[in-house]
């Protein structure tokens, strides 16, 4: 085996746990988004009068600002960690299939790729929407802007699936040739 081939080889099941860990993190957060929407849609008034109280917030200058927390707002937020933790997934599954196989360069995770590009595109977009609520709820401002770095960052993804979908058609070379 190759020293870059060992190299992945051997990090890859340090990622596959990091990347575990973080999906649990994720779906605990969407599960916090759904509790807040459960709460702001179908409690009584004194849950509910309870859970606002707890978006009072304090600036650095001492001034109090209050967040009227909107089901809207934490619909975004599930949106958006649902979005993350697919991407989380599709990473994860892409290096347990390292872990096994010991090269990166399959269609499967060439499709992968494309995937994450598409979630990448996707979330910049309503990220930067769940970031304009935020700003109208806070300060009164709806200023949406889209997120061009994100939408650069996705076609970066996306040309990186393209050089992988090219490694996969060299490694079945390879491995025919053998």
């Amino acid at each position: 085996m190759k020293p870059s081939q060992q190299k992945i080889a051997n990090l890859s099941p340090k990622i596959c746990l990091i990347l575990k860990l973080t999906f649990i993190a994720c779906n605990i957060v969407m599960l916090l988004a759904l509790c807040a929407i459960g709460i702001l849609m179908f409690s009584g008034a004194e849950m509910k009068s309870s859970f606002i109280a707890a978006f009072n917030v304090t600036a650095n200058n001492g001034t109090s600002i209050s967040i009227e927390p909107q089901p809207l707002l934490f619909i975004f937020m599930l949106i958006d960690t649902v979005l993350i933790s697919l991407a989380i997934f599709f990473v994860h599954a892409i290096f347990s299939e390292i872990k096994t196989d010991c090269t990166p360069f399959t269609h499967k995770n060439t499709v992968r790729i494309r995937i994450i590009a598409m979630i990448a595109a996707v979330l910049s977009i309503v990220g930067s929407y769940s970031d304009a609520l935020v700003d109208y709820y806070t300060i009164g401002e709806l200023a949406w802007k889209i997120n061009l770095a994100g939408l650069i960052m996705a076609l970066i993804i996306y040309c990186i699936s393209l050089i992988f979908s090219y490694g996969c058609d060299l490694q079945q070379e390879s491995d025919e040739t053998l």
